[in-house]
């Protein structure tokens, strides 16, 4: 990946209309990992660190970055959760429900709105030096801010793109984009995949990560057509659009026809499954299961761009924060292990043996030598400086964990069987989301 590639990428976070303040913190950085404040753990501190792994490569990270935590601070006990993917959020919830919390938690910038409001993330401001804060891309420390406090730290990004089995596209003469402005449009997109079914006698010819709760995966579609979740002041919501109708209308076109895998937005997931069964022709998938593709499928699968209308394309805002529980018996503690976590050389480490994508300024302008798949990565990259700033502004708002839960239920009868029409499904989804902004 080369510098002004990387620069591009730095360019379209700083563009992302997401930059809140968060009030500095003038007290010194005393600490090897730059920690603010005293940076001296509470004696016998045991911190259980609730976290899942999304591929083989998602684990090197966190091996990784326990065994080297474990060296560099004997003094804290880490004692991690490893929960399934697929079940975490279910998993949390139900510990949470019984009072037994995790001192540190991984989760999604998408649902971080619900631990937001109700008060329960560690306030961190003064605990991480002001230096380490300003490196990061202010989208994302945009997305950890609320009400003034920093409740948690940004530790990478990642997005989403088109993998394609390539004896099938051979098969069938399908041309692979070149760049992010040659994507397929929407119409190339749906003949493409009633050929690639027709010639190699598929039941499905796509599926997409949109599965399991996280039905957000599909909105890049809705935004790349110019259309929009919530308003500019996010106070009202705007999806029952004619943008966000002909994106919602594709996706009906695609089940009617057999084209896109039956499985509900809120159902377990099934795409990459099917895909490297080779039941499927090409899917919607993420940087993180790059080597999940290699594994089942060595050698006989690509990456390549997303779709566009009119010249605009789009990907998913995705990645992962860290942040620690306000009711912790080691506040210290915990904000010595996130700000080791997401400090510049371990995030550098982390994101590189685990195929994410940084979201430190430095590291952006710096680049990244990945310990693998780095042709797949830098089209990643290049990916991640067109997705929409609107889409991340919405999908880090407060709200967005009840408004994602209402578009995927009422998206599922449209993807599984066709119960409901695309008019009707933006009907409801405008009514019921207007209910939980208020």
């Amino acid at each position: 990946m080369s510098i002004n590639k990387f620069k591009r990428t730095l360019s379209t976070f700083c563009a992302l209309g997401m930059v809140a303040s968060v009030a500095a913190c003038s007290t010194p950085a005393v600490s090897t990992s730059g920690t603010a404040g005293n940076g001296v753990a509470e004696k016998g501190a045991v911190l259980k660190v609730a976290y899942w792994e999304s591929s083989s490569s998602d684990k090197a990270g966190w091996d990784l970055m326990f065994k080297n935590f474990a060296k560099d601070h004997p003094e804290i006990k880490l004692e991690p959760q490893l929960y399934p993917s697929n079940t975490f959020r279910q998993t949390l919830d139900t510990r949470i429900a019984g009072n037994d919390w995790p001192d540190i938690v991984r989760y999604t910038y998408q649902r971080l709105g619900k631990f937001k409001e109700n008060n329960v993330m560690l306030d961190l401001k003064g605990k991480i030096s002001e230096e380490s804060l300003n490196d990061l891309v202010p989208a994302f420390r945009a997305a950890v801010t609320y009400n003034g406090k920093l409740v948690a730290m940004p530790h990478h990004t990642d997005t989403m793109a088109m993998f394609y089995n390539k004896t099938m596209f051979e098969k069938s003469g399908i041309r692979i984009p070149k760049d992010a402005t040659d994507g397929w449009t929407w119409e190339e997109l749906t003949a493409n995949a009633r050929k690639l079914k027709a010639d190699n006698n598929l039941e499905y010819a796509f599926g997409g990560i949109w599965e399991n709760g996280s039905g957000y995966r599909y909105l890049p579609f809705i935004y790349m057509n110019g259309g929009s979740v919530l308003s500019k002041d996010m106070k009202s919501i705007t999806i029952n659009s004619p943008e966000a109708l002909a994106a919602t209308k594709l996706y009906e076109t695609w089940q009617k026809e057999k084209l896109v895998v039956k499985t509900g937005f809120t159902q377990e997931p099934a795409a990459n499954l099917l895909f490297v069964a080779k039941k499927l022709a090409f899917t919607f998938s993420g940087s993180w299961h790059l080597s999940y593709m290699e594994e089942n499928m060595p050698g006989n699968w690509g990456v390549t761009y997303m779709p566009q209308v009119k010249g605009k394309t789009g990907s998913d805002m995705g990645g992962n924060s860290i942040f620690a529980y306000s009711g912790t018996k080691y506040p210290n503690a915990a904000a010595i292990f996130i700000d080791y976590m997401t400090n510049k050389a371990n995030m550098k480490a982390f994101t590189e043996a685990s195929n994410f994508i940084p979201v430190r300024t430095s590291l952006i302008n710096e680049g990244l030598k990945y310990t693998g798949f780095q042709k797949e990565m830098e089209v990643m990259l290049n990916i991640v400086k067109t997705i929409d700033p609107k889409l991340a502004d919405d999908e880090t708002s407060t709200r967005f964990q009840q408004i994602n839960q209402i578009y995927g239920e009422i998206m599922d009868p449209i993807a599984i069987n066709g119960s409901m029409t695309a008019e009707k499904a933006l009907e409801k989804a405008q009514k019921d989301m207007t209910e939980a902004l208020k």
